[in-house]
């Protein structure tokens, strides 16, 4: 092995169970596309598995490079197009211009929902909104951020009645509020026609409105059955809802955010971005706050976005909690 091959051996500590089934299942893999934190390989099946070096945002669809360190992925040759091959848990990117070992590392997935008791409901709304005040720390406000943001900055008399500017938070804001009224009446056309004119709707490699419903979709799929328990009715609608916006999504915007639907449609996801939804509705507001911190990180406005989405639909499971609470009073009463 020469002296260039050597430095471009790098070794995977945890691979997804998804991408580990995904490259056995598949032999023509190319360079989808790299940047400094991460490289996507792309399959002929158009999966993407994406390479990184943070384990906060490992998925069941990443390899997690070992000891990697604060190094590029430009920095090691890799590129756009080039071919990849997969020999006895290898894979050689290039004419060996990266050689990935796969052999010693260890299968990862989502971790499991967090033994004991669940927080009451009035504990989960004070963890909400501790994961709301991160949400304002974002520094940038091109993404979602104005949509929690506004109604409290101008008091909703005002923002109700006087035209607000033109920014990717109101063009949204309508079809968002449609999408949440189809959730809260069971209307099913009225969440996709609230959900199909923002897919793709932003700036990023996964557009502001994409990382919004990942959010969404991951909070009501992960909580749908704790916090709901025997409303199956409602469960299999939340299910149905996130696999046809999953499905529309195609060619509608970016294989990145393709990819991250799909997973939240089975309920997975990043690694920051589960033990988030697990702390707002079984830990305390630091734990909260140290997990809410971790996702606002992600890239200039993704963090803030999905977080966006996981407050929509951890606040809407707590609404159901609470109403079906008063159902079963008047139900006693009378």
């Amino acid at each position: 092995m020469n002296k260039k091959t050597r430095s471009n051996l790098l070794v995977a500590e945890f691979i997804g169970y998804r991408a580990l089934e995904i490259l056995s299942n598949s032999k023509k893999y190319k360079v989808h596309s790299v940047f400094d934190h991460a490289f996507y390989i792309q399959t002929s099946n158009n999966f993407l598995i994406n390479v990184i070096k943070n384990e906060n945002y490992i998925s069941p669809v990443s390899i997690l490079i070992k000891d990697f360190g604060d190094r590029s992925f430009k920095s090691i040759g890799a590129l756009e197009g080039m071919e990849v091959k997969s020999d006895n848990s290898i894979l050689i990117i290039g004419d060996n211009i990266i050689t990935i070992k796969l052999a010693k590392a260890s299968n990862w997935a989502p971790p499991p929902f967090p033994k004991g008791p669940l927080i009451s409901p009035m504990s989960i709304s004070l963890n909400l909104r501790v994961l709301r005040d991160v949400i304002y720390t974002c520094q940038s406000r091109e993404g979602l951020v104005p949509l929690l943001e506004n109604v409290e900055l101008y008091g909703p008399l005002k923002f109700f009645l006087q035209p607000q500017k033109p920014t990717l938070s109101e063009r949204a804001r309508p079809y968002i509020d449609m999408l949440m009224r189809g959730l809260f009446g069971g209307q099913y056309h009225m969440v996709l026609s609230g959900a199909l004119p923002i897919i793709g709707l932003g700036p990023g490699l996964t557009p502001s409105c994409d990382d919004f419903l990942l959010g969404l979709i991951l909070s009501l799929n992960i909580c749908g059955n704790t916090l709901l328990k025997g409303r199956k009715k409602q469960i299999s609608f939340y299910k149905r809802v996130s696999s046809e916006i999953c499905r529309i999504a195609k060619g509608k915007t970016t294989i990145y955010s393709q990819t991250l639907l799909d997973q939240a449609r089975r309920g997975e996801g990043h690694k920051s971005v589960i033990e988030l939804i697990y702390s707002l509705i079984t830990k305390d507001p630091d734990r909260v706050a140290s997990a809410s911190k971790t996702v606002i990180e992600m890239g200039q406005t993704s963090g803030a976005d999905i977080a966006i989405g996981i407050y929509y639909g951890i606040r809407f499971l707590v609404s159901q909690m609470e109403m079906k609470s008063i159902e079963d009073l008047i139900d006693e009463i009378t």
